[in-house]
């Protein structure tokens, strides 16, 4: 007996969900689909009529929904179609006869096969192999659930009893339609697993092994652990694990202690991928419920064309643990750039939002297409609904080194043996990312492809092709392309694996004894800085200023520091048999936070760490600073690797510190402090990246670090140093752009941002940087003198919008951004000192007593915020000591002083953690050595922060 499919009911356009738009259509289609799933499940016997009904309405569901998503850009080509083929007016309820008409044509029976026939000739195919694969898994599952049922009360504790709910694609649909799925019993609750379940099986048992004798070993339900599993051939069921926030701190750090024993474990397992879905916090636990990705072998990287030590440092992090995808880190794909899946990351305020296709203006003869831009969805891997992790990241390097000396230290104990029980298991291979084939497989679905598969699939083929050209491992030859793409034309997404066997776990033990521990450490502790500061907040305002700071013998002091630290930073250097050098670190990209091999930029890439290696070998030439062995070779090999990665690497910005600006205010800067003519040129020949290009144009930051306004300043000094005005005019476009971009209000002028829709303040990123380069602009002689005065009005309304989030009471202007977790900075970057060393120039250059007023102010919140918070110029001590000495605030003597004294008491601090190694001029070891040099009187190196180049 056929049960007859429900009627829709009827919803406000605005109510309707997004999968719902075109649902009778969909419901249509998919009617004969849903009898013979139901024909499927009558079949299987030991289900009850209720369970049976359940079962249909899921797999029914999720039949409707993957034919939606895969049908709804064809169904809009051919609602317009059909609107330009008639005259119909708008109906009362605000949709259209065009509308109606369509929905009540595309619901007809034979709708899609006079599609086919006529449009697209593939159509048919396609969803009919969609459906059946659907229908198929979920008989499938009914059948495998009605065989298992009473093996799955070793799962529950209890007789699962009646089904009561079914949720199919709780995943990526692979092999099949095939999805993992969540099974509600009245007993309980199970995941379905339609893949292998051994390796799972396995990896409880090896953490059951190593916990068996570990020294002060938690108790059982407070350690990792994987969810228990009844193994069946071909497949699996495994216990539902509930997330649950931490009660309280104890178990917080527990829990953080756990991701570290967990970052060993998979470390010695060679696991990867084990992003935020993959792991769910249990309070304490985090519980690992994906474990298909072991025994992982990274695939070389051909050269990159950026020096030796280029290849070497890549490859080095490429080992670690940063592969096993649990430690923060940003995507740089165009749909999910700067975004953070990993299992401790994707944390809340950090995640910038995503493109996501929509239907806009569904119900009405404007429905089409659009990408919107949506918030990422959460996961249950957090332990906490706020999670902070730079209160715990001590925790973490903590648990990681204490699980990795357990599993080095135990008596008699072979690795081999430990590893061997995964030997026959099924692992998986993450061969591409999957979002490419998600673009790929929303292509294949589009009308065009739809009307031409041949050509789709020839563009699907050419697209892998050039993903394997920069992915080493990715499938390269034309049968494993054409399976992938044969998978995605049926709505999965590919899968690759592999049999786990002798070799591997023998490449994977050999791999893992030979692991550098201590730069393992690096790595995580490097991680989890980065991971701090995207969180968008400066760290906490815990001050450590030093005790009894003195002037006394001030001279050899700074020069003994220069010398510490310039050589630390050359110990710290990976180094190439080809003579090249860079670093890892931290660094700062338009995406966010993330640790890498240096970029190109000034402010944590190579550039600013070459500036400060010849600034070192400069003073040292002129007597004023130690001659220290290995800085030459250093910077040149620095300087080759900033030449071939600017020659290598896509620029990913136009901002003063962080892209094609700060190329060429380095290079002029070079230039300066060296006076080789060579250099001159190099910075003219990275100019062209901010003229007609779409880095300005395209640009949607637009502020002084990352942004358009950045290009300003550089590209004046670069008119200046060649005397050639076609710079001037470059840097009038860019004034006449942020002209047209600004918001302009009762407050002031400002700039919106990504992440800070409503514009901010600040040097940096906000107002003031702004205004400042356009005043820089107005001063010089570039553009009209109608566009100087423009650019003179708009700065001094920057500067307007500034002052108006200055609150007397606090002495320090508010800082607006989102997500900040205090109001009142004094940094660079967001506070007073920019705001003040920015103002300061301004006066010197134009005498402006409103400028010096504001100069004076930021400097008094410098002074009473005082030092010991960290020794950076972006975001610390360094900033301000640039302001106040320029200023003349405070006794110069003394203020040196209270750098000296505290780099000596504490060493080098970058107010995140103290041992994290950056060597970055703005927020790290480069920018040391820079101010130690600043502070000889007799010196005249270039400011960064003011970005002086002549």
């Amino acid at each position: 007996m056929t049960e007859k499919p429900e009627e829709p009911t009827a919803k406000e356009p605005e109510d309707r969900d997004e999968t719902e738009w075109f649902d009778r259509p969909v419901r249509s289609i998919a009617r004969p689909w849903r009898e013979e799933l139901a024909r499927r499940l009558a079949a299987v016997g030991t289900l009850g009529p209720d369970e049976r009904n359940t079962l249909l309405e899921a797999g029914h569901t999720a039949l409707l929904r993957s034919l939606h998503a895969k049908l709804s850009r064809l169904f809009l080509i051919e609602l317009h179609a059909l609107r330009m083929t008639a005259d119909h007016s708008p109906t009362a309820e605000g949709t259209s006869q065009t509308w109606a008409a369509f929905i009540e044509q595309a619901g007809d029976d034979g709708y899609l096969d006079r599609l086919a026939a006529e449009r697209y000739p593939t159509l048919g195919r396609r969803v009919t192999s969609v459906a059946q694969l659907s229908v198929t898994a979920t008989a499938t599952f009914a059948e495998r659930l009605a065989g298992d049922r009473e093996l799955l009360t070793t799962l529950l504790g209890a007789a699962p009893g009646r089904l009561r709910a079914v949720a199919f694609g709780e995943g990526d649909s692979h092999r099949g339609g095939l999805t993992v799925s969540r099974a509600d019993f009245t007993g309980g609750t199970v995941m379905y697993k339609p893949r292998p379940s051994r390796a799972d099986v396995a990896l409880g048992e090896l953490l059951d092994d190593i916990y068996a004798d570990f020294p002060a070993s938690p108790a059982p339900q407070e350690r990792i652990r994987v969810p228990r599993i009844l193994a069946r051939d071909g497949y699996g069921w495994a216990e539902f694990v509930a997330h649950r926030y931490c009660a309280d701190d104890a178990e917080l750090a527990a829990f953080y202690r756990n991701v570290g024993h967990w970052l060993a474990v998979l470390r010695l397992t060679g696991g990867t991928d084990m992003h935020a879905e993959n792991m769910i916090a249990a309070g304490p636990v985090p519980v690992i419920v994906d474990a298909e990705t072991l025994f992982d072998a990274p695939a070389p990287f051909p050269p990159s064309g950026r020096g030796d030590a280029v290849d070497v440092a890549a490859a080095a992090i490429r080992r670690t643990v940063l592969r096993t995808g649990l430690l923060p880190v940003r995507g740089t794909g165009f749909a999910l750039g700067g975004v953070d899946i990993s299992g401790i990351g994707a944390l809340p305020g950090q995640q910038p939002l995503i493109p996501n296709p929509v239907i806009a203006d569904g119900g009405t003869d404007a429905a089409r297409f659009q990408v919107d831009l949506v918030a990422m969805p959460t996961a249950g891997n957090h332990p906490t609904p706020t999670p902070v992790l730079s209160t715990y990241w001590d925790r973490i390097l903590a648990g990681f080194r204490e699980m990795t000396a357990q599993l080095r230290r135990r008596p008699g104990t072979d690795p081999y043996r430990l590893l061997r029980r995964f030997e026959g298991a099924q692992a998986r291979r993450i061969l591409r990312p999957t979002q490419a084939y998600v673009d790929i497989g929303r292509m294949l679905w589009h009308p065009a492809s739809l009307h031409d598969e041949p050509a789709a699939v020839e563009r699907a083929r050419d697209m892998l092709r050039r993903n394997a050209d920069v992915l080493p491992g990715a499938p390269r030859d034309r049968a494993a392309i054409d399976g992938e793409i044969a998978e995605l034309l049926a709505g999965d997404v590919p899968m690759f694996t592999f049999t786990v066997d002798t070799a591997a776990v023998r490449a994977t033990v050999e791999d893992w004894r030979s692991a550098d521990l201590a730069f393992e450490e690096s790595v995580i502790q490097d991680a989890l800085v980065g991971a701090y500061l995207n969180e968008r907040t400066l760290p906490g305002r815990v001050r450590a200023p030093a005790w009894d700071p003195h002037a006394r013998d001030r001279e050899r002091r700074r020069r003994d520091l220069a010398a510490q630290m310039v050589r630390r930073l050359c110990d710290g250097a990976v180094r190439g048999e080809d003579g090249t050098v860079t670093w890892i670190s931290p660094v700062f990209t338009p995406a966010g936070w993330s640790i890498r091999v240096l970029p190109a930029d000034l402010y944590t890439g190579q550039g600013g760490v070459a500036l400060a290696l010849a600034e070192y070998l400069t003073e040292v030439r002129a007597g004023r600073a130690h001659e220290v062995p290995g800085v030459a070779e250093t910077y040149e090999g620095a300087l080759r690797v900033l030449i071939s990665t600017e020659d290598h690497t896509p620029t990913p910005s136009a901002g003063a510190f962080s892209g094609a600006a700060s190329q060429v205010w380095t290079w002029l800067a070079l230039h300066r402090v060296l006076g080789d003519k060579r250099l001159l040129e190099r910075a003219a020949g990275r100019a062209p990246l901010l003229v007609d290009n779409s880095l300005v144009e395209d640009d949607v930051e637009v502020d002084l670090l990352n942004g358009a306004a950045g290009g300003i300043v550089p590209l004046i000094g670069l008119a200046s140093a060649t005397g050639q005005d076609r710079w001037l005019d470059a840097a009038a476009h860019i004034g006449r752009r942020l002209t047209g971009l600004a918001t302009v209000d009762a407050s002031g002028a400002r700039w919106t941002t990504r992440l800070n829709p409503e514009g901010i303040g600040g040097f940096a990123h906000g107002a003031t940087g702004i205004g400042w380069a356009l005043a820089r602009l107005a001063l010089g002689g570039a553009g009209s003198a109608a566009d100087r005065r423009d650019w003179s009005r708009l700065a001094e309304l920057a500067f307007a919008y500034q002052e108006s989030l200055y609150r007397p009471e606090h002495g320090n202007w508010l800082d607006v951004r989102i997500g900040t977790e205090e109001d009142f900075f004094t940094s660079w970057c967001h506070g007073s000192a920019g705001i003040g060393i920015g103002m300061l120039d301004l006066h010197r250059r134009t005498g402006e007593a409103a400028h010096l007023d504001m100069a004076r102010r930021a400097a008094h919140a410098c002074a009473a915020e005082g030092f010991g918070w960290s020794h950076t110029l972006c975001h610390g001590d360094l900033g301000s000591w640039e302001l106040l000495t320029a200023l003349d605030f405070a006794d110069r003597a003394g203020l040196d002083a209270e750098i000296l004294t505290g780099l000596e008491q504490r060493g080098p601090v970058g107010g995140l953690a103290r041992e994290a190694f950056s060597p970055s001029l703005m927020s790290g070891l480069a920018g040391v050595v820079h101010t130690l040099l600043r502070m000889h009187p007799e010196s005249d190196l270039p400011n960064p922060l003011l970005l002086e180049s002549t």
